[in-house]
């Protein structure tokens, strides 16, 4: 199964050169920032402006990442604009604020599928992100980026430096996971696990969002996100049998202590407030799990739900 699906995790380690405050929540900031630079870095088109529609959407690097286009005879999305993101952004999750020159923080980002490949132009733009100054408004400071390290799956202490300050010189893409990966070093699960949502997750029931977190519902976004990443970023459909899996879902039982997080983003493109609430806490899952295991345990890279690209929706095995 998925045999060409394939993604890197990274982490990005700034030094703060001057004093800056973030939000406590900072996946606006970072969302933001990214977006922002790597639309004025890599731009092909005349000016930098896009505003209209990329004319250059198959070279643009920008559109490749925040505005992957849909092929008229897609099988799938067909009528959307954009198919997902092909990366997940994880900023720090401390709540801490201000911050002191010598200070150090650490934002996480994985590259899915054809993505990797832009791996020069992100590491370029987190570099210009922390000399451009960054933080919120008024009160933004300049950091430097001193290291980008490679991840390995499982929270494993291998880990690879493919760039530092001093040498300003990216190495190569750094360790590149696959499915047999995340399954190799995964804790033996049979019939019991617990999920930790660790950042707000937003998921709609019947058009409705909810906090009531079944098993199908989790499966059936786990199944929707990994089939579309897989598609468009990795060339590949997802070969399951879906309906099967979904209809044995439904005999998993749940037990959920999750509590409704009310969030809003400022937009200044739309100059509008932008609702972000989600669900956070625990959710235990009892049945038959082992057909389940491979998209439970992609989850935890891939996130699930909306705003993957603020870092929404990432859960964590806590126990089995």
């Amino acid at each position: 199964m998925l045999p060409n699906f394939r993604f890197t995790h990274y982490r990005f380690t700034y030094t703060v050169g001057e004093p800056l405050q973030l939000p406590r929540h900072k996946g606006n900031i970072f969302r933001g920032r990214l977006g922002y630079l790597l639309r004025k870095i890599t731009c092909v088109g005349d000016g930098g402006e896009c505003n209209d529609g990329c004319q250059f959407p198959g070279q643009c690097v920008y559109s490749k990442c925040f505005e992957t286009p849909v092929p008229d005879d897609s099988p799938m999305l067909r009528g959307q604009p954009f198919a997902p993101h092909p990366f997940v952004l994880e900023p720090p999750r401390t709540g801490k604020r201000d911050y002191a020159p010598g200070d150090t923080f650490a934002c996480n980002l994985i590259l899915i599928g054809e993505a990797i490949d832009l791996l020069p132009w992100m590491v370029f733009t987190f570099h210009e992100m922390g000399k451009r100054r960054i933080g919120i408004r008024g009160q933004r400071g300049g950091c430097q980026l001193e290291r980008v390290e490679s991840l390995s799956a499982r929270d494993s202490e291998l880990r690879k430096t493919i760039y530092t300050a001093e040498t300003e010189m990216l190495s190569d893409e750094g360790i590149v996971l696959r499915l047999d990966d995340v399954m190799g070093g995964a804790p033996h699960i049979t019939d019991t696990v617990e999920l930790e949502f660790i950042t707000p997750t937003s998921i709609k029931v019947g058009g409705q969002w909810t906090s009531n977190l079944t098993f199908e519902h989790l499966l059936r976004n786990l199944l929707r996100r990994i089939r579309f990443l897989s598609y468009f970023h990795c060339g590949e459909d997802l070969d399951v049998d879906a309906p099967g899996l979904i209809a044995a879902a439904r005999s998993v039982r749940s037990k959920f202590h999750l509590r409704w997080v009310k969030k809003d983003r400022y937009s200044h493109r739309t100059e509008a407030s932008i609702p972000m609430d989600g669900f956070i806490g625990k959710v235990r899952f009892e049945g038959e799990l082992e057909p389940f295991l491979p998209f439970i345990l992609l989850g935890e890279y891939l996130h699930i739900g909306h705003h993957t690209a603020f870092g929404h929706g990432q859960y964590r095995l806590t126990s089995r």
